[in-house]
């Protein structure tokens, strides 16, 4: 049941959905006649706070969707064998029977990779999504890859001699090799590793809808070449705006203004709440293809 109070001509409630045994809490601010939504997907570790910054400047011209997704925030944690699949599938099924109008996902990292697979299944009423920071594809061959694939043998060594050594060996290796964000996610720990292993590349292709990818020029966490593949997988539906000085967490303070900016100059050419016809989604498409970079 819905909660929500009224100030002046908008509306403010609090969404409870629950759908396969996982739970999210959406904050809506909306004005009182506005039909076109944009929903707000946060990163891994994040909350619906995280994109208060920039959600807050859209709300007197669209209805604003702040999401905890399960795990995170207000929500309870979801079953222990969920992985994007199953969050996708919970946002899909919110979006289908609460949210009435066009939609636009806006995604932060983990929340992109979300928004990609929602993308990627054509809902009529799914008209765009901007991504932001978004991982989900395999990085090139690197010594940093050669590395990561070395501790990833050395730890499946430890497990399968557990039963002679003890935990003690595991143990070293998290404490040694564990990210901040797998040695923070507790009882999402089998979670996150499933969803840092998987690829996004065909995926990504099946999206047909015009998508804003934006990157922090200085994100060490998921590189710009990354929105440089996106921008290559998605055929022309793409645009990709990379900002200086930025970093992965590119939407917080100042960035959220220029994000928003951002994002305001790119529905001018797709059509706001995608409104636009199919030329207008291809001259978005042809004006991302190079990329473009803000000086």
């Amino acid at each position: 049941m819905p909660i929500g109070t009224s100030h002046g001509e908008r509306i403010e409630r609090f969404e409870r959905f629950e759908y396969k045994g996982a739970t999210l809490i959406d904050e809506v601010i909306e004005p009182a006649d506005s039909l076109d939504h944009l929903v707000f997907l946060h990163g891994w570790g994040g909350s619906r706070e995280s994109l208060r910054g920039i959600a807050t400047l859209f709300q007197n011209r669209y209805s604003v969707h702040l999401i905890d997704l399960p795990g995170f925030g207000e929500a309870p944690p979801p079953p222990g064998d969920w992985g994007t699949l199953h969050y996708t599938d919970l946002v899909q099924q919110y979006v289908l029977e609460r949210v009435r109008g066009s939609v636009i996902l806006v995604g932060h990292s983990f929340g992109s990779r979300l928004s990609i697979r929602l993308a990627a299944r054509r809902l009529p009423q799914v008209h765009a999504a901007v991504l932001m920071a978004a991982p989900g594809l395999p990085a090139p061959l690197s010594r940093a890859r050669v590395r990561r694939s070395a501790v990833r043998a050395l730890r499946n060594v430890l497990r399968a001699v557990q039963p002679i050594t003890g935990p003690g060996p595991v143990a070293w290796h998290t404490r040694r090799f564990g990210s901040k964000d797998y040695l923070a996610a507790g009882e999402l720990r089998s979670l996150l590793v499933r969803t840092v292993n998987e690829n996004l590349t065909e995926i990504a292709q099946a999206i047909a809808c015009p998508v804003l990818l934006i990157w922090g020029a200085d994100d060490a966490e998921t590189p710009p070449w990354l929105g440089e593949r996106y921008r290559e997988l998605m055929n022309g539906h793409a645009t990709l705006v990379i900002l200086p000085h930025k970093d992965h967490h590119l939407c917080t303070g100042t960035g959220a203004h220029l994000c928003a900016f951002k994002i305001r100059e790119w529905l001018a050419i797709v059509g706001q709440a995608g409104q636009a016809g199919q030329g207008q989604a291809g001259q978005a498409g042809q004006a991302g293809q190079s990329g473009h970079r803000e000086h």
